[in-house]
């Protein structure tokens, strides 16, 4: 398997089934794909009852529901120009059933470890995203995993990246050598002087950490 970070933006996604899992995995793509330049991510659940979580999100507009039994559905004509389709019903059968009708198009589908594409245990946390994956086999393990690398993700770190985004533009106007440039980079990670000044608010350890810079590497 490749993981990859894909933009959601404008995407159109189907979720079948409105219980717990589907609420789970809901939320999941709101935090990743709803906040994007290319428009909002397209969510719509089909399912007999809802959660009052997915219910207050369709109140708000910000997925659409529809209240239906699965069992009398076209499934071919709900999933077409769908990107990627979501099978969490509490009914086996039925998800065998919807899991069947769509593997006959070129889509995107979560099921189970039957599908071909999963959806990983995601922390997103400062600007950091990182994703955890264990092809299906053990998403316990995967969310316990999410939680001790969090642990290790704090204020240091998300100010770091925010002064590397700003060091990298810099760099880019000061040294034409890509390479260089690289290295640079990789020498701010590693110096102690630098992760030293990330105490200081923001802005002064950004000021701090380009006349180190400029000092050690330019």
């Amino acid at each position: 398997m490749l993981p990859l970070c894909i933009d959601l933006s404008g995407k159109r996604i189907i979720v079948f089934g409105g219980g717990s899992v589907a609420e789970r995995k809901i939320s999941q793509i709101l935090e990743t794909g709803e906040d994007v330049k290319g428009g909002r991510v397209k969510v719509e659940v089909y399912s007999l009852d809802f959660t009052s979580r997915i219910e207050e999100l369709c109140e708000k507009g910000t997925i659409q529901c529809f209240r239906c039994n699965l069992w009398d559905q076209n499934v071919e004509e709900r999933i077409k120009g769908a990107f990627l389709i979501i099978i969490c019903t509490n009914d086996d059968a039925l998800n065998d059933c919807i899991f069947n009708e769509a593997a006959k198009f070129e889509v995107l589908i979560n099921y189970s470890d039957k599908g071909n594409a999963f959806m990983s245990s995601v922390l997103n946390k400062g600007g950091i995203l990182i994703s955890i994956s264990t092809g299906g086999k053990g998403p316990a393990l995967a969310r316990y995993l999410k939680e001790k690398i969090a642990s290790l993700i704090g204020d240091k770190e998300e100010k770091m990246l925010y002064i590397q985004k700003q060091l990298r533009e810099d760099l880019k106007e000061k040294i034409k050598d890509e390479r260089r440039r690289k290295e640079i980079l990789t020498c701010v990670l590693s110096d102690s002087d630098c992760w030293g000044v990330l105490d200081d608010p923001l802005e002064v350890a950004k000021e701090r950490i380009f006349r180190i810079v400029e000092d050690k590497y330019v």
